[in-house]
């Protein structure tokens, strides 16, 4: 009964993106308010949840899908109020809402490894650091394609369009792209690097101790830890390149977009190839 909760949220989402339809300027502020709205109902259950089920092993699909959208949606949120870039919203709720919905008709699966009770604490705090660190790369990966696309409209000599409106009463953050500074822009994408690379680090590594654990060796070579740390080599050139040599910009923007394409190939390499890499039942 609790899962058909995670359709409230949803139902929010939609709805907003309806208020966009007429194309009024009044309407714009009424759209924020309702995914924060939609936010605050998604963090409500995920507590209820948290409060009735608490975070244990084995970690059922549906929720484990369900704390990833909670997370994403919580950066951005906290990205769009300090850096006062709520546009950012517009591209980032359809990803919370596919996975609310993907959450939702997932089959009870659950994740169940073969380990000592001891290194539960360890599964979970690993879960935690990598969703923290996928969430921020995949906000520094939506960042740069607006950075790309912006970028290639200025050199044309016109502004990004989001949803091809012509009237000037509509925010201009919203449709014409003149909101788009590519420098914040740039400077999101940054610190979304800055801070998610020490989390996928110590996830990573947490993880191939687990991967360890459950084969009871480190001697195999395993395709889910080739990935990862390929991934992984990819943030840590990018990240010493922006810090020592001044990495900026486009470069930088491309290289995000290529890590985060990583990533989500690694997931599903991990969870639908080899399921059995995380213990899957």
């Amino acid at each position: 009964m609790l899962k058909e909760l995670y359709l409230i949220p949803v139902v929010v989402y939609i709805l907003s993106y309806f208020i966009l339809l007429p194309r009024e300027k009044k309407l714009y502020k009424l759209f924020i308010y309702l995914i924060y709205a939609g936010f605050i109902c998604q963090s409500i259950i995920f507590f209820i949840f948290l409060g009735i089920k608490g975070l244990t092993v084995p970690v059922h699909i549906d929720r484990f899908v369900f704390f990833n959208a909670w997370i994403l949606m919580f950066i951005v949120v906290l990205f769009s109020l300090f850096y006062k870039v709520e546009y950012i919203l517009l591209y980032i709720t359809p990803l919370v809402a596919v996975n609310l919905l993907i959450g939702f008709f997932v089959p009870h699966v659950h994740i169940k490894p073969v380990m000592l009770s001891t290194d539960k604490t360890i599964l979970l705090t690993h879960i935690i650091l990598i969703l923290i660190g996928d969430s921020l790369f995949a906000l520094a990966f939506i960042v740069s394609l607006i950075y790309i696309f912006q970028e290639r409209k200025i050199k044309s000599k016109k502004n990004l369009k989001i949803l091809g409106a012509k009237d000037v009463s509509i925010p201009e953050a919203l449709h014409s792209g003149s909101g788009y500074n590519l420098e914040l822009l740039d400077n999101i994408n940054y610190q979304c690097l800055k801070i998610g690379f020490p989390f996928i680090t110590i996830g990573i590594v947490m993880g191939i101790y687990l991967s360890s654990s459950l084969f009871k060796t480190f001697m195999i070579v395993k395709p889910i830890e080739i990935i990862s740390l390929i991934t992984w080599l990819i943030y840590a050139v990018l990240l010493h390149e922006r810090v020592a040599k001044g990495l900026r910009g486009k470069k930088a923007a491309v290289f995000s977009v290529i890590g985060f394409l990583l990533i989500l190939f690694s997931l599903s390499f991990s969870f639908y190839l080899f399921p059995v890499f995380h213990g899957l039942e």
